[in-house]
């Protein structure tokens, strides 16, 4: 049986209600869990709740009820030292602006999650090298962000997302700004890296053809998240 790498449990969110704004609830005693392994696509419209979804299950917002837990342990999650920790070493991150760094090439860019865990700039260089060649980069290695296309500054992102071979790979619309044709590849090459390195992910997506590749679609509606 698959272990279970992150769960939310009877977790709620809400904005305001303080200063005398009007509380809204975002979500109400939510209950998710992703297994080992498991690539789980996440559908809703824009304003439903699926970049706090993301950020709530990736320790970047805090300020919820309820309980997180990562490999069955749960997170106190105001503890920003212990939370951050389990960022950098569990869990990577995909964003529909890839935020490459302008000055450095395409492999520099891939390298400093390694870099940050204390690698060897030649060891670091060798995992960002495979990882970039298997999105077919091989002749843009050291090309800055400024020339390169949409599609491969994603692809540059995405290898910087699974270089340190996180737990938990967390995308939100990476193909957002990309062409049909484009992201389509993307995605694709997304959920291959994902399968081959053994990863968990949850991908927010408006794509519907994302839906035929994953292994399980959620929803979220009237603060409840479900699958379908």
């Amino acid at each position: 049986m698959n272990k279970e790498i992150v769960s939310l449990r009877k977790v709620s969110k809400w904005y305001g209600g303080q200063g005398g704004l009007t509380k809204t609830s975002i979500f109400n005693e939510i209950d998710f869990s992703l297994k080992e392994k498991e690539i789980v696509g996440l559908f809703a419209p824009s304003g439903s709740g699926k970049t706090t979804f993301l950020q709530i299950a990736g320790l970047l917002d805090t300020q919820i009820e309820g309980n997180v837990f990562i490999f069955g342990s749960k997170v106190a999650i105001r503890n920003d030292y212990r939370t951050s920790l389990i960022r950098r070493q569990k869990i990577g991150f995909v964003f529909q602006f890839h935020h490459l760094l302008q000055e450095f090439s395409a492999v520099e860019n891939v390298i400093f999650p390694l870099l940050f865990e204390g690698f060897s700039k030649n060891s670091a260089v060798k995992r960002a090298t495979y990882l970039l060649k298997k999105v077919g980069m091989e002749d843009k290695l050291y090309n800055r962000p400024a020339e390169l296309s949409g599609g491969e500054q994603q692809r540059v992102a995405i290898c910087r997302a699974i270089i340190n071979k996180p737990a938990l790979l967390l995308a939100d619309e990476p193909t957002g700004n990309l062409d049909q044709k484009t992201a389509d590849s993307v995605m694709r090459l997304l959920i291959k890296l994902l399968k081959e390195n053994n990863l968990s992910g949850i991908i927010a997506s408006h794509n519907p053809k994302v839906a035929e590749i994953v292994d399980r679609r959620i929803m979220i509606s009237n603060g409840k998240v479900s699958d379908f």
